[in-house]
């Protein structure tokens, strides 16, 4: 098999297997134009930046609606632990004031029942529509790079002899 024909093979297994309609990745840019500080300066040297660009041209509409709803199904077993926490704890501190814990759960529940269906319904259909768009305007793209390291201390930029 070529080399040419096994890249192409890879490209479009690892395009299926990821949920990506199609993935175009660049290969990292050279090293950044930053000055470079004087030699003997103390400091340790600081790595060139890299970056990568990444066309998403579409997603898998089935995989985006089963994430989302495991997600919000998650964060609503949160939410009704922590209502039901702070429910008891009511109960307890002033016991009758408020309404049953069983009650407030209730409550909890049909709400955020409520939330897990309509917000698995809203992300499924931003999906196909990511997908409708991303089909006229060749998909997003996004570009990945490495974040700067942390300046150097003010008084070794000699910011202090500039001030006085």
């Amino acid at each position: 098999m070529s080399r040419a024909k096994r890249s192409r093979t890879l490209s479009t297994a690892r395009g299926r297997a990821s949920g990506f309609a199609s993935r175009d990745v660049a290969a990292p840019e050279p090293a950044s134009s930053r000055p470079t500080p004087a030699p003997g300066h103390g400091f340790p040297p600081v790595p060139p930046l890299r970056s990568a660009r990444l066309r998403i041209s579409g997603t898998n509409p089935w995989s985006v609606t089963l994430m989302s709803f495991l997600l919000l199904g998650g964060l609503g077993v949160c939410v009704l632990g922590a209502v039901l926490a702070a429910s008891v704890i009511v109960d307890i501190v002033a016991p009758g004031e408020g309404p049953a814990p069983s009650q407030t759960l209730f409550v909890a529940a049909v709400a955020l029942a409520l939330e897990v269906l309509l917000g698995t319904a809203v992300a499924g259909l931003y999906s196909l529509m990511h997908n409708y768009t991303a089909r006229s305007g060749n998909g997003v793209r996004v570009t990945l790079a490495d974040a700067p390291g942390d300046p150097a201390p003010a008084g070794a930029r000699g910011d202090e002899a500039r001030e006085a």
